[in-house]
């Protein structure tokens, strides 16, 4: 098994064309995002994964300041879920983008998937892979 984390707050997918990519900001940091993720998978990682994989995924999200002290407590204790932008499906597109070529040679390899939301003083994201072996 393979794992490590990223010490970036959660983002999602972000939709662009070619021309977009270059000039709009939210594409220009979609992209940044994507290479941190793969930076950070490349110190892990010697060669892509050729056989089914298995993904878990936490994405932890900051814990919005505006919120009373009480409700920040119980985000930090698990009482509250982030119910909140960005889908999950968006964020897992974005790791999965991210890893393609580096933890698997593409995400199709990819048969089952755990995915979880989680608010945290230190937004990061933890990813897990592992080999899936036939029975």
């Amino acid at each position: 098994m393979i794992t490590f984390t990223v010490d970036i707050a959660p983002m999602g997918a972000v939709r662009m064309t070619q021309r977009s990519k270059w000039e709009d900001p939210t594409a220009q940091r979609y992209l940044s995002y994507k290479r941190l993720i793969g930076y950070e998978a490349r110190k892990h990682i010697q060669e892509p994964i050729t056989t089914p994989i298995h993904a878990e995924l936490h994405f932890y999200h900051p814990i919005p300041q505006s919120w009373a002290k009480k409700k920040q407590q119980q985000a930090r204790e698990g009482d509250l879920s982030p119910i909140t932008k960005p889908d999950i499906d968006n964020c897992v597109k974005g790791v999965f983008d991210a890893l393609n070529k580096i933890a698997w040679k593409d995400d199709n390899q990819v048969v089952s998937l755990t995915t979880f939301k989680h608010y945290s003083d230190e937004p990061r994201i933890e990813i897990k892979v592992k080999e899936v072996i036939a029975a």
